[in-house]
This record gives structure tokens, sequence and C-alpha cells, in this order.
């Protein structure tokens, strides 16, 4: 096994800061992927900036999954819906847009928000509204 780390291993630059930095089992890595690899290992100021970016937006993906995916009983929702929602945290991510709500039914709302120090907010709302039209 420690023959496989070591073969595994190969190095790739931070976009940033240009550091070179060894990433384990990365031997069949493009050379795209080695420079991910790479940024989200470094230290310098810019790639700790980028990894909480890229951190926040996987949480908030992850969250959209749990709240309204597989798993989620009766607000499971259908691919092109919950596709819709992670559109909305993409483009709050990159600060195109601060809220997005998506309703999708009467009572049951999506509502997805960039909050203060920019995390993401995903927030499955649920209302009873009995209201009588005539």
């Amino acid at each position: 096994m420690a023959k496989q780390s070591k073969a595994g291993a190969s190095s790739g630059a931070c976009r940033f800061c240009g550091q070179s930095v060894i990433v384990e089992d990365g031997a069949e890595m493009t050379a795209p992927q080695l420079e991910e690899a790479a940024t989200m290992l470094c230290g310098c100021d810019e790639a700790i900036k980028y990894q909480q970016e890229k951190n926040r937006r996987t949480v908030a993906k992850q969250r959209i999954n749990e709240l309204f995916g597989e798993d989620a009983g009766e607000y499971k929702q259908p691919e092109t819906v919950r596709e819709i929602m992670l559109n909305a945290v993409d483009a709050i991510c990159d600060k195109k847009m601060k809220v997005a709500t998506v309703t999708i039914r009467t009572g049951l709302r999506c509502r997805i928000m960039q909050m203060a120090k920019d995390k993401i907010k995903v927030v499955r709302e649920i209302g009873d509204n009995n209201e009588f039209v005539q």
C-alpha cells in the first residue's frame, strides 16, 4: 500500500499563488484536475477563500437534495424542479442574485438566500393556508 501512495502521488500548482503541492493519488489526474486538487490543498489566502466558497456551494446543494431529493418523503421533487433550485444556488454563490424563492405548489416553497459572511441558507417552507376564494 505504501508503494501505491508514493507511486500514485503527483504534484500540481495552486492556481492562485503557483505553489507546487503534492497530490496523493494524483497520478491518473489531468492537468486541470491536478490544479484543482492543488488549489484545494494550498494554504494561501486566495486558495482558502476559494475552498470556503466551494464548500458553501457544495453544502447548499446537499441541503437542496436533503430537503427535496430522494429521501425527502412527501417533499421529494422531480429532477427538473431540483435542477432549478441547484441553479439558483449557483447564481447566488456567483453573486448574480441574492434570494431565490421557488414555489412548488400551494403551501410548499424553497427559499435560498445569501446571509451575512456569504453563508447560503436553504429553507423548505411549508404553509397551510386555509383560504377560500369565491
